[in-house]
């Protein structure tokens, strides 16, 4: 379910490290043909958040305390990203939250979802 967020960008400050991403259109190979159905897993950033303190569990998994190193996020506004795999349940992509600013839909996920930024050639 998409939900109305905002009119703009820059009026979304994301908390943690969640990352907004306008999703791209999935472009096929011209050596191998793939027939793929779902929704793209790539995006470029828009907005991101400031960081996170990392959990650090208990042996057990009972309990958790908050690490006093802070985390800074990686991506950059701008970055192509890569989010990881598919949904294994259906194949119809990601399971993220997805949001309307203006007239345009937009993902959130957590830094942890991406798995590879997209270098410049």
């Amino acid at each position: 379910m998409t939900e109305y967020l905002a009119d703009r960008v820059d009026q979304v400050r994301l908390l943690g490290d969640r990352i907004l991403l306008e999703p791209m259109e999935w472009d096929a190979s011209s050596i191998i043909i793939a027939i793929r159905h779902g929704r793209p897993v790539r995006g470029r950033v828009s907005a991101i958040g400031p960081g996170v303190y990392p959990k650090r569990y208990a042996k057990d998994r009972s309990r958790y305390t908050l690490r006093s190193r802070f985390r800074p996020t990686e991506c950059q506004v701008g970055d192509v990203v890569e989010l990881g795999g598919l949904n294994q349940f259906d194949g119809q992509g990601y399971q993220f939250t997805e949001v309307l600013v203006g007239t345009k839909i937009y993902v959130i996920c957590q830094e942890a979802d991406v798995c590879g930024v997209r270098e410049a050639a």
